[in-house]
Order: C-alpha cells, then structure tokens, then sequence
C-alpha cells in the first residue's frame, strides 16, 4: 500500500514545488510599482510564471534522479571514490558553476533587456542557480564515469596472450548507460531555460518592448551556450568509451595471422564490436550526445509562440 502511495505522493509533491516556484520567483513583490502592475496583468506574463514553476519542479525531480543514478554507482565500497575524489568532483561543479554564471552575467549585466518586474536583479539568478544545481549531479556522474573508464584503460593489458579483466565488458555498457542518463537529465534542464527565456521574450514583446531589444537570436544563443558547456562534459566521455571499448575488442579478440583466420574467429569479433556499437559511424555513435542540440530545437520552436514576433 506505500508502494502505491509514493507515485501520488511525488505528483503532488512535484506540484507543490511548481506552485512555490511560480509564486516566489514570478509573483513574490513582482508587482509594486505601475509599469510592473501592468506587465504582471499580461496573460504572456502568467504563461512566463507557470512555466517558471513548473521549470523548478522539473529542476527537483531531474537533480533527484541524476544523485540517485550517482548514489547507485557507488553503491559498493569498491565502486565509491574515496572522499577526497568526491571532494575534487564536488569542486568541479562548483567551478563549472561558477564560470557558467560569471559568463552569463559578464556579456547579460543587469539592465540589458529591460524587463519591467520588481525584483528582477534576484529573479533570474535565482532561477539560473537552481538550474545549475540541478545540473551538478549530472556533470558529476560523467565525471565518474570517465574517471572508472581512465581506470579501466589501465587495466587492459597491452602484452599478447594476457586475457582482459573480468567485467570489463559489463563495466563499459554500464558506463554507456550512466553517460546517456546523465546527458538525458542535462538537455531537459538545459530545454526547459531555453523555453523560459522564449516565453520571457513574448511577454517583453506583449508588454511593448522592440524585438530590437530582445531579438529571437538571444534565445538560440542562449541554447547554444548551455548546449556548448554540458557538450564540454560529456563528449569526452563519449571519445573516451569508445576508445577503451576499441582496446577491449582487440584485447579478448585479438586478429590473428592471415592464415588462421576462421568464420567462428570472425563471427565472435563481429558479435562483440556490434554489441559495444563499434561496426557503426561515429556521427551514429554520438546519436545520444546530440540530445545536447535538442534545447536549440526547442528554442526556434519557442520563437513560434503566439507573440513570438
């Protein structure tokens, strides 16, 4: 009967959290003086505020996920990194954090668009915080991930007659499968800013502002930078796998002379290279890393929204 519970209690969970975000930071003393009173009274406006919210919620239940997908790579003592690793991966994203914020906050200073809310100066840094944090157990996942594939790369003998170790190939389909989970949970953040920032454009235009000031290309760049960064995490990762899994097919099937070569030899190479995706292209290969272009999709879709233009 719990069981049945939790599902029901997440939903509404998850909604609490889309109401609290669409109050605090869309509505929360949004409206004390007459240019905000009137911007606040735009339907676009209450679409921007429920879009916040529920972008927040989305935020809770994607980092929950990621630090769970993380918790369950460490969940064996010989599998967790010692805490000064974790410490190291900690800073990581609180660095990565932090250059991302500086960035965006150095080429948009306060006062570039001119968005009549009260507030506005601990609004949108809030919201782009709580993203990044709810990115950060994400890009500490492909860390770890990369990390354990540096370590199985050492342990791949490189000396003839010497066999691969036991669970390589488990560890690198479960490396695989960590990598696109993590990159999953990273492009639905990233998609849910680039939508925010769309409907904050076609309420700015609804309110009056010239498309000069807020034009349709700062969305798409807005996309593309967030886009940029998580694609800097994750396709070393993706180079990385497939590397280690190249060595590992040579490793446990290793070519042999001319002369000896047999159907079995070639049908168990074949067998290991399509099951570790090497017999495709790479474009093929990274299909999953180009889930990181889904958010400028998303963006030229955002400029079709009534009042887009």
């Amino acid at each position: 009967m719990r069981l049945v519970a939790v599902p029901v209690a997440v939903t509404l969970g998850l909604l609490a959290v889309a109401a609290l975000g669409t109050g605090l930071v869309g509505r929360f003393r949004a409206a004390e003086s007459p240019e905000a009173r009137a911007f606040t009274s735009l339907l676009e406006f209450d679409l921007w505020s429920a879009l916040v919210g529920a972008s927040i919620a989305l935020y809770v239940a994607v980092a929950y996920a990621m630090a769970y997908a993380v918790r369950r790579r460490w969940r064996l003592p010989v599998d967790r990194p010692a805490p000064r690793a974790v410490a190291v991966l900690a800073a990581g994203a609180v660095l990565l954090m932090g250059a991302v914020f500086g960035v965006l906050r150095f080429f948009t200073p306060s006062g570039t668009v001119p968005v009549p809310l009260d507030g506005l100066a601990w609004r949108i840094p809030l919201l782009l915080v709580l993203g990044m944090l709810a990115a950060s157990p994400g890009a500490v996942g492909l860390w770890d991930v990369q990390v354990r594939l540096l370590r199985l790369s050492r342990r791949l003998p490189t000396e003839p007659g010497v066999l691969a170790p036991v669970g390589a190939l488990r560890e690198l389909d479960r490396a695989w499968r960590d990598a696109v989970r993590f990159l999953t949970g990273g492009s639905l953040i990233i998609s849910t800013a680039v939508v925010d920032a769309g409907a904050l454009r076609n309420a700015l235009l609804a309110h009056g502002v010239s498309e000069k000031t807020f034009p349709a290309s700062s969305v798409l760049l807005y996309g593309a930078f967030f886009s940029v960064m998580f694609a800097l995490v994750f396709l070393p990762v993706v180079v990385l796998w497939r590397s280690v899994a190249g060595r590992l097919v040579e490793v446990t099937v290793r070519i042999p002379e001319a002369d000896e070569l047999t159907g079995e030899w070639m049908e168990r190479r074949a067998r290991l290279v399509a099951f570790l995706r090497l017999d495709v292209s790479l474009p093929k290969v990274l299909a999953p890393a180009f889930g990181i272009l889904a958010p400028l999709a998303t963006g030229v879709v955002s400029l079709f929204l009534p009042g887009s233009r």
